[in-house]
């Protein structure tokens, strides 16, 4: 029997309530962080770790809940490491031009207007090199694997002198927890959901793309301008310049979730170079 038509009032009603789903989802994530920042929980875990492990273990735990309750397919949502050897590679092939637009932060002044702009330039830039270093898809080879699996370890390796316990702390925090849960919703929950409903009619250096990437590059850039982390400081502000560079950076992501089909080689390009920094400068 062949499935029914759908109509294009059905279809509306369904990219509705994708949409509508997506806006939940990141608003009730959003504020469970700012309650756990807010509560004497998140002053302590300050206090001992100066990080905010337990605020992206919310972030991770809304959208992974989410996805286990409604018995959807994780694959689907991003959430597969096979093969593994592909997808490190393509993490290895993306690394340096991501690193170097991440590097850019330490040569500009980002909390301004002037400085947002350059460093958005830098994505767009950064955007279309990977989408010609990635135009065919690169077979798994151990230069790729190799590489991005030894990077922390040089890395931890140059900040001995500094503090071992510190510079683990900052690997596991940026590249486990900040890296993966700012993924796991946004590519991996938000733009996945989307590209269900709305759809993929376009392309970039062959891969298909649609609305899902825009508006999750979109919310990435606003969780940023709202700054949830100034709130412990007791002066909240919207930060829109933090939010609009940050779009950019949403869609570099976005697009090589869409390119390599997981969210794996997305997580290591947005963790790893933090956790590299934080880790080599001790903070």
């Amino acid at each position: 029997m062949l499935p029914r038509p759908v109509s294009p009032l059905q279809n509306e009603m369904r990219q509705a309530k994708a949409i509508l789903e997506v806006v939940a989802v990141f608003s009730l994530t959003l504020l469970l962080i700012a309650l756990v920042s807010l509560s004497p929980l998140g002053r302590w875990e300050r206090e001992v770790s100066n990080r905010f492990f337990i605020e992206y273990a919310v972030m991770i735990a809304v959208p992974l809940l989410l996805l286990l309750a409604a018995r959807r397919n994780l694959a689907a949502y991003g959430l597969s490491l096979r093969p593994v050897p592909y997808h490190l590679d393509i993490a290895a092939t993306a690394f340096v031009p991501t690193a170097i637009a991440s590097a850019a932060i330490a040569f500009v002044e980002y909390r301004q207007w002037p400085g947002a702009l350059v460093l958005a330039a830098v994505r767009i830039v950064v955007l279309l090199l990977l989408g010609w270093l990635l135009r065919s898809k690169p077979t798994a080879n151990g230069n790729g694997t190799t590489l991005t699996v030894l990077l922390p370890l040089i890395f931890l390796g140059l900040t001995l002198n500094v503090s071992v316990g510190n510079a683990l702390s900052a690997i596991i925090f940026y590249l486990f927890f900040l890296g993966f849960g700012e993924e796991l919703l946004f590519r991996g929950y938000v733009q996945s959901r989307l590209n269900a409903a709305i759809g993929k009619p376009f392309h970039f250096f062959g891969v298909r793309w649609g609305g899902g990437i825009v508006i999750a590059a979109a919310l990435f850039g606003l969780m940023h301008t709202l700054n949830i982390g100034s709130l412990v400081s007791g002066h909240w502000e919207l930060t829109w310049w933090w939010g609009f560079w940050t779009f950019f950076g949403g869609l570099v992501l976005g697009f090589v979730r869409e390119k390599s089909g997981s969210i794996v080689a997305p997580t290591i390009l947005h963790g790893l170079p933090q956790a590299i920094a934080y880790a080599a400068l001790g903070l």
